[in-house]
């Protein structure tokens, strides 16, 4: 039960960012995900396109606390099934009250609607993340018709050890990101992740939004295999992201490697290990202390090795909840 705080639950505003943001600090303090955000990050979240703040969004404010934060968010195309993501975060010293089952069962509710207003007539999948230690959180949503799908795995290296070389195959040449090569790009994501499980393709409006557009990208810390001499159109990618917020938790500087895709006309010729290396180096020469990615544990690339192998470890894992609506 929620008991007899007079709670306030209402859509999130712009001017509530600087407390969301307080409210994943709290929440990080006990979670341990290593995921931070600063207000301008959630000011940037709260802007996103395909987020609808007033039906997609609720926030639980005790007086002037807010003590928790509900997140529906649409996925840019809906094939074959539209995937809605679901993030809530309720502040440690409310837990146990009932606020997350409300939240919960709001999203359930919310979503059908929200998404039948984007991509009317498609089937519904709900999804959400549950860090391994979060055994009240799986067993909420357990309860409310939610079941783990996957597991997926953080993964990070220390740059101040030696790194692994490798360049680039015969027939390829490796460049820094180049935004004449934006919508390449995202035509290698598309590619590139097809067939990837819970992946939607994107769009011009959420690459330039959450890839390459974001404040968090780094081009200067991004490749692009081009072949060589100049034929087809690009042949892999790999993006990296920065979070300031990270640095001032950890006092560490960390590369975030987001996207590393390659064309399958130029799979298994080494291509993403010489991006990969690139990125690294580069990471390093510029004063980065640590790499970290996030990957897929049941990738049936064999990705997880091809990260073992360039020195990353497995650090954090996360299972993907998901409910059919």
């Amino acid at each position: 039960m929620i008991g007899s705080r007079n709670l306030r639950w209402e859509s999130l505003r712009p001017d509530d960012v600087a407390a969301w943001a307080a409210l994943t600090a709290e929440a990080e303090s006990v979670d341990q995900t290593d995921e931070r955000y600063n207000a301008d990050d959630r000011a940037e979240q709260l802007a996103d396109p395909l987020l609808d703040r007033a039906g997609g969004t609720r926030a639980v404010w005790d007086g002037d606390e807010l003590i928790a934060v509900a997140v529906l968010r649409a996925n840019p195309t809906a094939d074959p099934s539209h995937r809605m993501s679901f993030d809530g975060t309720v502040h440690p010293a409310y837990r146990r009250r009932g606020i997350g089952r409300e939240l919960t069962r709001w999203a359930t509710l919310s979503a059908p609607r929200l998404s039948e207003a984007r991509h009317p007539g498609r089937p519904l999948q709900l999804h959400t993340d549950v860090n391994e230690h979060n055994a009240g959180k799986a067993a909420l949503l357990a309860q409310e018709g939610f079941t783990p799908q996957r597991w997926f795995f953080v993964m990070a290296r220390d740059l101040t050890q030696e790194l692994p070389a490798a360049p680039p195959p015969e027939g390829v040449r490796l460049t820094g990101f180049d935004f004449a090569h934006d919508l390449e790009a995202l035509d290698v994501r598309n590619e590139a992740f097809a067939e990837h499980w819970g992946s939607a393709r994107q769009t011009e409006q959420s690459w330039r939004q959450w890839y390459t557009g974001g404040r968090s990208f780094r081009p200067d810390l991004s490749f692009l295999a081009v072949p060589d001499p100049a034929g087809p159109p690009l042949a892999a990618i790999l993006l990296t992201h920065y979070f300031e917020a990270d640095t001032v938790a950890t006092g560490r500087k960390e590369a975030w490697i987001a996207t590393i895709g390659t064309r399958r006309a130029w799979r298994r010729r080494g291509i993403a290990a010489a991006l990969l290396a690139a990125a690294l180096a580069e990471a390093k020469r510029q004063g980065f202390e640590r790499a970290a990615l996030g990957v897929d544990a049941d990738n049936p690339t064999g990705v997880l090795g091809f990260y073992h192998s360039a020195g990353f470890e497995v650090e954090h894992r996360h299972s993907r909840y998901v409910c059919e609506l």
